[in-house]
C-alpha cells in the first residue's frame, strides 16, 4: 500500500468513528484536540485500525500516536516489521 493510498484508507476509518468529514483534516492536528477523541474513543480508532489493516502496534507507541501522519507512520512500521517476520 502506497502512503498515498493508506492515508485515503485511515481517513476512511476516521471519519467513520468520528462521524466527521475529514477530507481536509490536516495531516498534523492533534486528533484528540480537533477532533475531540478522548483516550478511550482513540484506544478504539487504533484498534479499528489494527483489525482493518491487519497490523498490530506496540503497546509502548500507543500514547505517541496522536496525529494522523504519525498514525500513517506507525501502519507503515508496523507493515514492515510484519513483512520482515515472515
Amino acid at each position: 500500500m502506497n502512503p498515498k493510498e493508506l492515508e485515503s484508507e485511515l481517513r476512511a476509518l476516521l471519519a467513520g468513528r468520528c462521524r466527521l468529514d475529514v477530507s481536509d483534516f490536516d495531516p498534523d492536528a492533534d486528533l484528540v484536540r480537533e477532533l475531540g477523541l478522548d483516550s478511550l474513543a482513540r484506544l478504539r480508532l487504533l484498534a479499528a485500525v489494527e483489525h482493518r489493516l491487519e497490523v498490530r502496534f506496540e503497546d509502548a507507541r500507543l500514547g505517541e500516536i496522536r496525529t494522523l501522519r504519525q498514525l500513517a507512520g506507525a501502519v507503515a512500521e508496523a507493515i514492515k516489521t510484519k513483512g520482515g517476520a515472515s
